[in-house]
């Protein structure tokens, strides 16, 4: 297996191209003619408030809406032309589907963490994935093969055990996503970050 070198994720300044992490986890996506969105369903405001600000880094003018009783929110990106090349290579029709060959970068695996990343006590790192996954083999698929290209082995795990997800269940998948998305953002609390 080949695996890539990245740069210092700590110096990564964020890109529009990050939000692929979004899409591989929750993230919602519409396209209009030549503009498109991205959207996150949040749990936590600490998720949705570094979220926000790296949206704001990426020049993307996000907003969101009000919590709900339990905290929940969702942040969204501006409707803009610089989202439309993402969200079409994201998409199969109107259907969110991820790139052949789709490589996460730093950037991507640092939004898919932060907006749906669950450090266990244990120390298992878990990283939901859209509920329409637990039916739809291809695409959990893809997205553990993604991991695979860049060092970090999974275990799909479905609803019955709290899924679903993908659970990197070894010492060396964690530690070798720990140093792909580095540091946690500005207001991320240290035990919610893989390190």
């Amino acid at each position: 297996m080949t695996q890539l070198s990245f740069f210092a994720a700590d110096d990564h300044v964020p890109d529009p191209s990050d939000l692929e992490g979004a899409l591989a986890a929750r993230g919602q996506s519409t396209l209009a003619g030549e503009v498109a969105q991205v959207s996150v369903a949040l749990d936590a405001a600490w998720r949705a408030d570094a979220f926000e600000a790296i949206l704001a880094q990426a020049g993307l003018d996000p907003s969101r809406s009000e919590p709900d009783p339990d905290g929940r929110c969702t942040v969204s990106t501006a409707r803009t032309s610089v989202l439309t090349p993402v969200v079409r290579r994201w998409r199969r029709g109107a259907v969110t589907a991820v790139p052949e060959g789709w490589t996460p970068s730093a950037g991507a695996l640092r939004i898919w963490v932060l907006t749906a990343g669950h450090v266990a006590d244990t120390g298992v790192v878990e990283l939901g994935i859209d509920a329409g996954l637990e039916h739809h083999a291809p695409r959990r698929d893809a997205l553990r093969a993604a991991l695979e290209r860049v060092g970090i082995r999974t275990t799909y795990v479905g609803s019955k055990g709290g899924g679903p997800l993908l659970r990197l269940g070894t010492a060396r998948a964690r530690a070798r996503l720990a140093q792909n998305i580095g540091a946690p953002p500005a207001g991320v609390p240290a035990e919610h970050w893989p390190g």
